[in-house]
């Protein structure tokens, strides 16, 4: 049972990734399909969902405390499917557009349940590998979205949407699997009163934010940086992107030996690499370092995704606040993808210099000033320790 229960669990994080650009490679097929609206408003396909699921993401804590998990969850994958398939069948784009946006709706209930579960299920070695494996399914939906999307879509368009059916599974296995629960029908999450403001965890849910705006510049911007370049052939993007998931797929096996062998450090280790590779990004130009490098960014995010969430659960002083700030820290992450653009932007007024191998070397310096600093931190820290004792 508590291997069933575990497969369960890590499925909910297999349909998370599909929630806003799975469907990307369609983007083609639905301008010609509806060639009177410009290409901003075909993006819309794109950018509808995050804009919903961070609202959504709130809203899951106030349906939690009063529904249990359980039946948020499921309630989440049926308005995801809803939404998900709903876009297929759609005749005009608005509608079309209007179920994308009950897919965001439906996406931020279902992507805080994935470490909440974790965390109210499973105790010690369990969660902590588990909570490493649940990167792992993501990325691995992400190479089979991949190369099914594209497929799909060059039939039609229309297709490409069948590969939110995938949570018809998820669905199953959790009616079926997922221990029942209630809320508490009183505070949000059933947090008590008598909590103090959790500075901490709301450090860590901040630092998440502010990643998740590097990690995400990098499936917005790789395929446009590799074309500008002249770097490969109309294939590179696609096996570039390979890299960049499957790598992030096996580090996600990997994190808990390392967060045994590195401890405080991991979290510096994952800053590390993700700066390094976009400083790879910034200078190279050739292929093979390229994919390297992107390979880094994808394998690095499997380590700090892992690491905050393990350290929200060790600040959370009861089940409730740990569904509430897990459901905090997601929305800050989608916060981070939202804002990332508008942040890049203001760095370039900043510094005067524009383009995608600034935006590349700004990011992996700020990334590699941060691990220096949170090492340097640590050192000073156990220095002040030895001298006390």
């Amino acid at each position: 049972m508590n291997r069933k229960l575990q497969i369960t669990v890590l499925s909910i994080s297999m349909i998370t990734i599909l929630g806003s650009t799975a469907v990307s490679p369609a983007l083609a097929g639905i301008k010609t399909a509806f060639p009177q609206y410009s290409d901003a408003s075909i993006q819309l396909i794109l950018t509808i969902p995050p804009l919903f699921i961070i609202p959504s993401c709130f809203l899951c804590s106030v349906i939690t405390q009063k529904w249990g998990k359980k039946c948020t969850l499921i309630s989440g994958i049926i308005l995801y499917l809803m939404g998900g398939l709903g876009a297929a069948v759609m005749p005009g784009f608005y509608s079309m557009v209007a179920a994308r946006a009950l897919l965001g709706i439906g996406c931020g209930l279902i992507t805080p349940m994935a470490q909440a579960l974790i965390s109210s299920n499973f105790e010690g070695e369990t969660r902590t590998r588990l909570t490493s494996y649940s990167s792992s399914a993501s990325y691995f939906m992400g190479i089979i979205a991949s190369f099914t999307v594209a497929n799909l879509a060059a039939l039609n368009w229309r297709l490409a949407f069948l590969i939110y059916l995938v949570a018809v599974l998820v669905l199953v296995l959790n009616i079926l699997h997922l221990p029942k629960d209630r809320g508490s029908g009183k505070v949000p999450c059933g947090a008590k009163e008598s909590h103090s403001f959790n500075w901490k965890a709301w450090l860590v849910i901040t630092g998440m934010a502010l990643v998740n705006v590097a990690f995400y510049t990098f499936s917005t911007s790789i395929a446009l940086f590799l074309k500008a370049e002249g770097i490969g052939n109309d294939a590179t993007s696609g096996y570039t992107v390979s890299a960049f998931m499957a790598a992030g797929f096996f580090m996600g096996f990997a994190v808990p030996k390392i967060r045994t062998v590195l401890g405080y450090f991991t979290v510096s280790l994952g800053c590390l690499m993700m700066g390094s590779g976009y400083l790879g990004l910034a200078v190279f130009d050739n292929f093979l370092l390229t994919v390297l490098s992107s390979a880094m960014i994808g394998a690095s995010y499997s380590i700090i995704y892992a690491s905050v969430f393990l350290k929200i659960a060790a600040l959370s002083r009861d089940d409730g606040e740990n569904t509430k700030l897990v459901t905090y820290t997601t929305a800050g992450m989608f916060f981070g993808q939202t804002i990332s653009v508008y942040v890049l932007q203001a760095a370039e007024a900043v510094f005067g210099m524009d383009g995608y191998r600034f935006r590349f070397c700004f990011l992996g310096g700020a990334l590699v000033l941060f691990a220096a600093v949170c090492v340097a931190g640590y050192m000073v820290k156990a220095g002040k320790a030895a001298a006390a004792e």
